[in-house]
């Protein structure tokens, strides 16, 4: 028979219903159905000024807000022809960084408390509240942050920024360490995790499955290093693997993965310090592709003509591999506005990894995904 998990159920994590064939207690067929938050937001952004689609990229992934920021930024300004100052690089490889944190402790959180260990869900909201109070400093918000423009960021640290950050990285490779105990040291998360939702290299390869699941499954890929943007390629750090491809191959990782972001960002930080500069491009009008411009003394207004180009921008967001395509027309918005989630190919590719497990270990698995449906539907 086929039952419903959702499109309100604890394991979905979002808006989205996962249709699933069971034979008694073990799953035979998986059709999950997505489309319940779908927004048009490439359909938007083409009726909105260049940087009024920021806000629209903060609404995107609800957990990893900057990180689409700058996924759309680097394409804008590919097609805009506009180029940032190194200061900027270097600022905004820190705050994806900090994002990626917030976002993996924000699916530590919620995956452990799905196997019933309250304590550990505790600790990584406690542990995330303050890197979302550094992003309260310097960009007023904790969630939807309007921190990227066109051609660099909105502000500078404020003053002590850098020191406040080494602390909370200090504090937090100390509850990193305590996460392992908690949750390797439980004999509760080895039985539900070791050896379930299986998705070996070939497999991921096939159905275009990256980000974590790739990784934990024994490929070294990761566009931080095989396609570097901003300042990565200046910075170093390690790729984060494991090998047997299941629910506990993707905590190892993505767990590594926070441990490489605060080396990075101690790397960034002692950069900041020692480099002052500018942190937006110069000539960058407020108002990007504005389509007339006032001349002689009577204001007549005549079409401005801007330089037409395209824009494909490809990052290592906290969950995989997205990518944007922004085409420049020469208007006023964006022609045409195009996203890649990698979140919704891995759930495309759920029927590959749960079927012939139990019903009950649908949520390790399907937490193990970390799926933010926000970028799913889009």
């Amino acid at each position: 028979m086929w039952i419903n998990m959702g499109p309100q159920h604890p394991m979905t994590h979002g808006l989205w219903n996962l249709r699933v064939k069971i034979d008694g207690e073990i799953v035979r067929d998986i059709d999950p159905e997505m489309g319940y938050l779908h927004r048009g937001i490439e359909k938007i952004s083409e009726d909105r000024h260049y940087n009024e689609i920021i806000t629209l990229m903060d609404r995107t992934c609800y957990v990893a807000g900057i990180a689409w920021e700058h996924l759309y930024i680097q394409a804008a300004e590919k097609a805009l022809h506009v180029v940032p100052p190194e200061r900027t690089l270097y600022l905004r490889v820190l705050v994806e960084e900090m994002q990626r944190l917030a976002s993996h402790i924000m699916w530590y959180a919620a995956f452990v408390q799905d196997l019933g260990l309250m304590s550990p869900f505790l600790y990584g909201m406690r542990d995330r509240d303050l890197l979302l109070d550094h992003f309260q400093s310097f960009t007023g918000g904790r969630l939807t942050y309007e921190y990227m423009r066109v051609g660099g960021v909105r502000n500078d640290l404020p003053p002590g920024t850098t020191d406040r950050i080494r602390k909370t990285m200090d504090w937090l490779m100390d509850r990193f360490a305590e996460y392992d105990r908690l949750c390797l040291g439980s004999q509760i998360f080895r039985t539900r995790c070791d050896d379930l939702g299986v998705l070996k290299a070939k497999d991921c390869v096939t159905y275009g499955v990256t980000g974590p699941m790739l990784r934990a499954a024994g490929v070294k890929r990761d566009l931080r290093k095989d396609r570097p943007y901003a300042a990565y390629d200046r910075l170093e750090f390690d790729i984060a693997l494991a090998d047997t491809a299941d629910v506990t191959a993707r905590y190892l990782v993505r767990m590594e993965e926070m441990r490489q972001s605060v080396r990075i960002i101690r790397q960034v930080v002692d950069w900041l310090d020692h480099h002052p500069g500018p942190v937006m491009a110069a000539n960058v009008p407020r108002w990007l592709g504005a389509p007339y411009a006032p001349i002689g003394h009577e204001g007549y207004l005549l079409k401005r003509h801007y330089s037409k180009g395209v824009g494909l921008s490809a990052i290592e967001e906290p969950h995989g591999e997205a990518t944007a395509y922004v085409v420049n027309e020469g208007g006023e918005h964006p022609y045409r506005v195009k996203f890649r989630s990698p979140v919704f190919v891995n759930l495309s590719a759920a029927k590959s990894y749960l079927v012939g497990y139990h019903v009950a270990d649908i949520p390790p698995i399907m937490g193990s995904v970390d799926v933010c449906v926000g970028e799913v539907d889009r």
